[in-house]
């Protein structure tokens, strides 16, 4: 049965509300329209009043009412604040101009283009000879090589003669918009380099890139697709892999593993607290540990590019980590709502990230539906209940995401049920190796792991290569989608409260609220 309750999951209820908000006011993307928040509020607190006085005057307390509602505008309120304005961008569409820039990311060349994200900070007015400020205005920019044009690196200004389109304001320009803050791309043929501008962003890509370039074979002639995935596993970076490869993963249903996720900081959650655990011995020490704990996941999570998924695990495993320090029970959906809820309230448009959607519906797949399918069958043998509880995480990941995927990929795959048991037992031996390469420069642990991780290629690229291993072409619209999910929700209620014979359920009231009612009746 499911292990949440009203009293334990008290948080569930203000995200929920916080979303409908950011959902109201972004999903018109009109600048200052505070018109169908008003109406989908007002609409809601008719419907919820009507059925208290009409029919069901237990329904709700007027106290929670006033929560949903102020939450709910909260969420209006810090989306209207975080809105990307592409009007700079429109105003200048096609255009050719002079422009003051930084470069924002490590720049890849593919083909005719050296590509990047930039800053624009001003472009010169052509009459005036003035320099108009465009006040940070990110776009995709696109530098050509076969012009003689500097060699660019990230956190370079510099000053280039181009054109600036305008993006779209649907389909994947918005989608960059919200989750980027991307507004249009520039292409550029004479660039000139003025100075360089270390930011701490910049010098953690860097370190990053020089972390990722050590996973690399030594013969650069050679594709590296081991060190790639170890590139991939261990910091992020999986834009080397290659495109067959990534196809691969995504037919299999593994790509989930090429991303930094809730699995990868949870094996470093693991090895951290087996690694120092002898803390716990000395007085004070589970204090100690818990800091140190918390310290590392940050940092994992700065080294990795801060990706709403890895944020997410982080925030999780660390409220959890801050449990263990206080020798209190914490409820796994309590906890997953309150990570929800602090990188909601610091970018709400993190809710269309798909990172972000993917793996929240994973958790709450697992945290749902593990322990009821658990205790239809587990079987007594160590290994093969160790085999079966990693084949059932599997399963509730994707009960929990399998319309997602089918939404925004257009694909339902067949084999991940069958390979995430075995992929989860090398993916945690490609993260640590990779990680203790890093830290002790080894190079039988950099063989070991490269020849793991090689291995985990081969499986996935022979699995992939055969046509029934998923159902492609799927056209899934988003009304389609939240069927799906409202008959996943009603199985999930259903298990709830038909367990709620022998524990409280969260759809029905707690023992000293039905007392209190018969009091009030009388």
């Amino acid at each position: 049965m499911a292990r949440f309750t009203r009293a334990n999951t008290p948080l569930l209820e203000p995200v929920i509300a916080l979303i409908a908000g950011i959902l109201s006011f972004a999903i018109p993307d009109r600048p200052a329209d505070y018109r169908i928040p008003c109406l989908v509020l007002g609409i809601f607190l008719l419907a919820v009043i009507c059925v208290k006085y009409l029919f069901y005057n237990r329904i709700s307390s007027w106290r929670r009412i006033f929560i949903w509602g102020l939450f709910f505008c909260l969420g209006v309120t810090l989306t209207a604040m975080h809105r990307i304005d592409p009007s700079a961008a429109n105003a200048h569409h096609g255009e050719r101009l002079t422009f003051l820039g930084r470069v924002e990311s490590i720049p890849q060349t593919k083909g005719r283009w050296n590509r990047s994200e930039a800053t624009l900070f001003c472009y010169a007015d052509s009459t005036s000879n003035e320099w108009v400020p465009l006040h940070d205005l990110k776009v995709r920019f696109y530098a050509d090589t076969s012009t003689r044009n500097p060699g660019l690196q990230i956190g370079d200004i510099i000053r280039f003669r181009g054109r600036i389109y305008a993006a779209d304001s649907t389909g994947y320009d918005l989608y960059m918009r919200r989750t980027r803050g991307i507004t249009a791309r520039c292409f550029a043929w004479q660039v000139f380099w003025i100075d360089s501008d270390t930011t701490v962003r910049a010098r953690i890509e860097l370190l990053r890139n020089h972390l990722g370039n050590k996973l690399l074979s030594e013969e650069p002639d050679d594709p590296d697709d081991a060190g790639d995935l170890m590139q991939a596993l261990a910091i992020g970076n999986q834009s080397d892999i290659d495109p067959e490869l990534r196809d691969s993963y995504s037919r299999t249903g593994t790509a989930h593993l090429l991303s930094v996720s809730g699995l990868h900081v949870g094996i470093i959650f693991m090895i951290l607290n087996l690694l120092f655990g002898w803390m716990r011995l000395i007085r004070r020490g589970y204090i100690a540990l818990g800091i140190l704990v918390i310290v590392f996941l940050c940092g994992y999570a700065v080294l990795t590019g801060l990706s709403p998924s890895v944020i997410r695990a982080v925030l999780m495993f660390s409220l959890l980590q801050v449990g263990l320090m206080l020798s209190r029970y914490t409820n796994s959906f309590n906890t997953l709502c309150a990570a929800a809820l602090l990188m909601l309230l610091w970018n709400p448009y993190y809710v269309y990230h798909i990172g972000f959607q993917l793996s929240f519906a994973a958790m709450v797949g697992i945290i749902t539906l593990y322990q009821p399918l658990a205790r239809l069958w587990m079987p007594r043998h160590r290994m093969l209940r160790w085999l079966w509880s990693l084949t059932l995480i599997g399963v509730t990941a994707q009960i929990g995401t399998f319309p997602l995927v089918m939404y925004h990929f257009g694909q339902l795959q067949i084999a991940g049920l069958l390979l995430n048991p075995l992929i989860w037992f090398t993916v945690p031996l490609i993260i640590g190796g990779s990680l203790l390469y890093l830290a002790s420069t080894w190079q039988w642990v950099f063989e070991g792991t490269h020849r793991i991780a090689d291995w985990q290629n081969t499986i996935i690229g022979w699995t992939g290569s055969h046509p029934w291993i998923a159902v492609t072409g799927i056209r899934m619209s988003w009304w389609s989608c939240a069927a799906i999910y409202l008959i996943i929700i009603g199985s999930i209620v259903w298990i709830n409260h038909n367990g709620a014979a022998k524990t409280r359920s969260y759809f029905r009231r707690s023992v000293d609220a039905q007392a209190c009612d018969r009091r009030e009746a009388k």
